[in-house]
């Protein structure tokens, strides 16, 4: 759902109202919210028993590399090209995830 709020936020983000925009966002940051912990009980069912605490705490920096990352690279785009459609890039984390365990099952 995350990746699809992604592809949908031409449609939220500037082009609704106030209301529209705000329930966008509120259901936006629960699904994301919800994203965390999946990866992590996924995480947490799939690795060795002896490397289970390693295995999420290197998923877990990977996590938190990857948002800092995706911060700083919307901050440069917003400045570089058309604010509408910056966000539909973070739809790639979602995909490549889905086509990772899609791979794996």
């Amino acid at each position: 759902l995350s990746g699809a709020c992604c592809l949908a936020s031409p449609l939220f983000i500037f082009n609704s109202s106030a209301i529209v925009f705000i329930a966008f966002m509120f259901f936006w940051g629960m699904v994301v919210i919800a994203d965390s912990p999946l990866f992590s009980t996924l995480v947490a069912q799939n690795a060795i028993a002896e490397y289970k605490g390693s295995s999420l705490t290197i998923v877990n920096c990977i996590g938190f590399s990857i948002t800092i990352i995706s911060i700083q690279l919307i901050g440069v785009l917003k400045t570089e090209t058309n604010q509408q459609y910056i966000y539909m890039l973070l739809a790639l984390g979602p995909i490549l995830g889905l086509f990772a365990l899609r791979k794996n099952n």
